[in-house]
């Protein structure tokens, strides 16, 4: 059969353009999906144009995905088109068949995980989904199991790949004879592939101006949840994947990611906001070393500390709290009665990142591995939460209500030098539970077994207790055990308007969130009510709030991020005129809790006891907040109204006091882990503990 190679290479390229709108197609799909499912619908026609616009921008990097893909079957086509022998031909297109079908499954996976991503953590894929792959795989698909029609869901994504097949077989069917035989120049062959190829780069680069369209370029709307209608998952992988690679570089510089390069007196000096310059570099840390104040109370009588982070537990959910929507479940008049933060947020927005930051007193630094799964998982931290008890006499011990082996959790902890380290099978155990009776989830036990523990440990020695502990059960699959009997939830109105998906999933959640804030009550009211209540200081946090079911509007860009911080101390250590108006984050938990419960006691730390008049930060790698305002996005805001969120500061410098401590408190962060693990690499001992 004589073929030209410029019929071959203009056959090729029609199927490459089929292929590009068909995919096209399914990618605008899944964006009006997006849009219509997550979106409200008052917000999309108010806002039309904008929407129009995001879709535009959609198209764009849509079309970056899907020439990159196309790319290596156009360069094939090149060759193939020169050899021209109708074998190769034949060949090439049962390849491109193989490869595309693969790419026809791989990339609505993506979209689809997209999805599902953003149905809990309101983003697009980020950072936060290799946490969800290296968490409890089983446990995990066991609650999406139970929470979703993923039987249905499997049907159905088999069906359509499938369907990909047999369309991809009619694009890459064989050549027309008639269209075989026509000559074609080699004129005509070079201007198709030159006009082809300049497609090809605009394709990839999102477009033919001076920059590449980079995620970044999706932010032009005021309205978040319109600047995420332009993006896809594939490329927010892509993105992510790329900070998880520069996250588990060595080379990863923080210092000059964060402006200071290696002038660390610098970055202390911003921190301090005092000049430490003739300061030497070995004599830095000392100069963040702190004392507690002299307490004759304290003295005489040492305080069991306990801390529990709460999982799932969302601070701006607590406004909707009401007799007949009541989840707070009787924990609201602790709240009244003792100390809460309500301008509080998370240091992380995942459970593992908020454990470790709390545990070792350190705030995250974005674009570094979690502590537990880096270079540092063995290294003994002295700014480690327990240890000014720890050198004060204490027993110190970490809670699990779940299982050890999560994230290796139970190891590295193991390594902190906790005394006690005890997790779901041994409250088992020590309890005296039936394990034959479903005492939990696949996540962990039922929280009043976590409670009971606790109580139990508190109560059966006479050693004051340093006690660090996360619950488990406001975590999907949202089960409740069979005897409590949840008060019914009738949605509020104002909350109502806003759930737009999922209600009878929604309740379900509010129930176990119920439960769990029940748990905490009784065991709360129980401490307060025994003796022990006279000697044992109580704090209460959230790992992260959860966000699915809703989208935030701008005025609540803060509040999405809040969590709890309750306190509660004997009357004996009672703080008057305290400001339960300032914010804060993890970093500020020990700090608060060393100036209440130690006396005289040195500790190293990186925030702020918030009973103190000072100023107080708050950090999130989302978020970053004073009281003159909040960086959010790398966008500055003025408050209006704690915790709403007014207009934008088109002058950052307003707030570059916050932006100075926030840059300032990750390089001392960065210095402080280098220096340790160049003290002491590994500590074997502490593995025999």
């Amino acid at each position: 059969m004589n073929i030209s190679r410029t019929n071959f290479f203009k056959y090729s390229i029609i199927q490459c353009l089929k292929v590009y709108l068909l995919g096209l197609g399914v990618m605008l799909v899944f964006r009006l999906f997006f849009t219509f499912y997550f979106g409200d619908l008052h917000l999309i026609t108010e806002n039309l144009i904008e929407v129009l616009y995001a879709f535009f921008y959609g198209f764009r990097y849509d079309s970056m995905v899907l020439s990159y893909m196309l790319f290596p079957l156009y360069l094939l086509s090149i060759l193939v088109s020169l050899v021209r022998s109708g074998f190769i031909f034949r060949f090439f297109q049962l390849i491109s068949v193989l490869y595309l079908f693969i790419f026809s499954i791989i990339i609505p996976f993506i979209l689809i995980s997209d999805l599902s991503f953003y149905s809990y953590f309101q983003d697009h894929i980020n950072i936060l989904f290799f946490g969800l792959i290296e968490d409890d795989t089983a446990a995990l698909m066991e609650s999406i199991w139970n929470n979703y029609p993923l039987g249905i869901a499997l049907s159905s994504f088999a069906f359509y790949a499938v369907v990909s097949l047999v369309i991809l077989l009619k694009v890459f069917k064989k050549i027309p004879i008639n269209r075989a035989k026509r000559k074609g120049s080699s004129f005509q062959f070079l201007a198709i592939l030159l006009g082809t190829l300049i497609l090809f780069v605009g394709g990839s680069r999102g477009g033919f101006g001076q920059f590449v369209l980079a995620p970044k370029y999706a932010d032009f709307s005021r309205h978040e949840f319109i600047n995420s209608i332009a993006l896809n998952g594939v490329i927010s992988l892509d993105r992510a994947v790329r900070l998880r690679l520069q996250s588990n570089s060595d080379n990863f510089n923080v210092a000059k990611k964060m402006g200071y390069s290696n002038n660390y007196q610098k970055a202390f000096s911003d921190f301090l906001g005092v000049e430490i310059a003739p300061t030497k570099e070995e004599f830095l840390l000392d100069l963040i070393k702190r004392k507690t104040p002299f307490s004759k109370a304290i003295k005489e009588e040492k305080l069991n500390v306990i801390v529990l982070v709460m999982e799932s537990f969302g601070g701006h959910w607590i406004q909707y709290n009401s007799p007949s929507f009541n989840f707070m479940s009787g924990l609201e008049k602790h709240f009244e009665e003792d100390y809460y933060f309500k301008n509080f947020i998370s240091s992380e927005n995942g459970t593992i990142g908020s454990l470790v930051a709390i545990s070792s007193n350190l705030p995250h630094i974005p674009g570094k591995r979690y502590l537990s799964e880096s270079k540092y998982m063995q290294i003994p931290l002295d700014s480690a939460a327990h240890i000014p008890y720890l050198n004060s006499g204490y027993e110190t011990n970490f809670v699990y209500g779940g299982k050890l082996g999560w994230r290796d959790i139970g190891k590295y902890m193991r390594f902190q030098k906790y005394h006690n380290i005890v997790g779901e099978n041994e409250i088992i155990t020590q309890l005296g539970l039936d394990k034959n009776k479903q005492n939990g989830t696949e996540w962990g036990l039922y929280d009043e077994y976590f409670f009971d523990f606790i109580y139990k440990q508190l109560t059966s020695t006479k050693t004051p207790q340093f006690i660090l502990g996360l619950s488990t059960s406001n975590h999907p699959p949202f089960k409740v055990p069979d005897h409590f009997k949840a008060k019914e939830l009738i949605i509020p109105m104002d909350l109502e308007s806003k759930i737009s998906r999922e209600k009878d999933l929604f309740i379900k959640r509010f129930e176990a969130f119920q439960y769990a804030n029940d748990s905490l009550s009784k065991f709360i009211s129980k401490i307060k009510e025994s003796e022990i209540g006279k000697r044992t200081l109580i704090a209460v946090t959230g790992d992260h709030n959860f966000w699915g079911f809703m989208n935030y509007d701008n005025k609540e860009m803060y509040s999405k991020y809040t969590v709890p911080f309750y306190i509660y101390v004997p009357s004996k250590i009672k703080v008057p005129n305290a400001n339960l108006d300032k914010v804060g984050s993890h970093e500020d938990i020990m700090p608060t809790l060393y100036n209440l419960s130690l006396s005289e006691v040195e500790y190293l730390s990186f925030g702020e006891d918030l009973f103190s008049t000072g100023a107080s930060f708050a950090m999130n790698s989302q978020i970053q907040a004073s009281a003159n305002g909040l960086i959010y996005k790398n966008k500055a805001y003025n408050w209006t109204e704690i915790p709403n969120a007014g207009d934008t500061i088109e002058d950052q410098g307003v707030l570059s006091e916050l932006l100075k401590r926030y840059k300032s408190t990750l390089t001392l962060v960065d210095f402080y882990l280098e220096k340790r693990f160049r003290q002491k690499p590994v500590d074997a001992k502490s593995d025999q503990q």
